[in-house]
């Protein structure tokens, strides 16, 4: 009889918490590369299902977030899901973020645990016009589903365009970035004819990208190493060399700040 070590293979190890893992098929995933991210690193449910508040505050205090900011991201992420506007100016005073849930929750109602702990699951964050938005850097357009695409897979012809904006090849700056979105939105103003992409959700881009160069930037310069690990792998550049900054960690102001020169790099092309 053979012995035990001639007929089994050795178990690979199981995945610790920081562990790099791609999804698997079966396996949850947004339109946002950083949340993503999370998951296959373990910071959050790996699986995508079942996330709450704690594993998104968890996992957003070690990219380096300050509390304040992720206090604020928290509780734009869990907004419940209003399918209505409130039809009376005192429905408004009863409610005055009605607005806010109207536009941006994802959240459906009641979704909840027994413990009234709220949930998400990372599919849920493609619900279109809230957090999710046309004109995406990595991502097709939602009417644009019926030619195959849809709004939360990376496409890699977007990504490969996204790490070539680089004007020197090695760091994608404010200018880089400003630059690809107002190429972006060339790109879906002539492919997808449904385009919405208002001032608020155009705000929301560009603090997007005002994030990602505060968080892996070497000032405002992320390099291009960094970027390909991010968007092309969804995955945390530490090997690459990055680490969270320290001190209070990246505040509100300091997003504020970069996504108004975001903003006014992209100029009037949004007009």
């Amino acid at each position: 009889m053979a012995s035990p070590s001639q007929t089994s293979k050795e178990s690979p190890a199981p995945l610790k918490r920081g562990d790099y893992h791609p999804p698997t098929s079966t396996d949850l995933r947004s339109p946002c590369p950083i949340v993503n991210a999370f998951a296959n690193h373990g910071l959050i449910p790996r699986d995508g299902r079942n996330v709450h508040p704690a594993d998104l505050d968890t996992a957003m205090q070690d990219l380096g977030l300050s509390l304040p900011l992720r206090k604020t991201l928290l509780w734009g992420t869990f907004f419940e899901r209003q399918d209505q506007l409130p039809a009376t100016f005192k429905d408004y005073l009863t409610n005055p973020f009605a607005y806010l849930h109207w536009h941006f929750g994802i959240r459906p109602r009641g979704q909840q645990q027994q413990q009234h702990t709220p949930y998400i699951h990372l599919d849920q964050l493609s619900r279109h016009g809230a957090l999710e938005h046309d004109v995406s850097m990595t991502r097709r357009d939602s009417a644009q589903q019926a030619a195959g695409a849809d709004n939360h897979s990376p496409q890699p012809d977007l990504i490969a365009q996204l790490l070539n904006s680089s004007t020197d090849g090695s760091y994608l700056t404010t200018a880089d970035f400003a630059a690809l979105r107002r190429k972006r939105l060339e790109q879906q103003r002539r492919d997808n004819p449904a385009l919405c992409f208002p001032w608020i959700l155009h705000f929301v881009a560009a603090g997007q990208i005002a994030a990602v160069q505060r968080v892996f930037g070497q000032g405002e310069r992320v390099p291009v190493g960094y970027a390909e690990a991010i968007f092309r792998e969804e995955r945390l550049p530490v090997e690459e060399g990055w680490r969270k900054k320290g001190g209070w960690g990246l505040g509100v102001l300091g997003v504020v700040v970069q996504q108004v020169r975001v903003r006014w790099g992209i100029g009037k092309a949004m007009g």
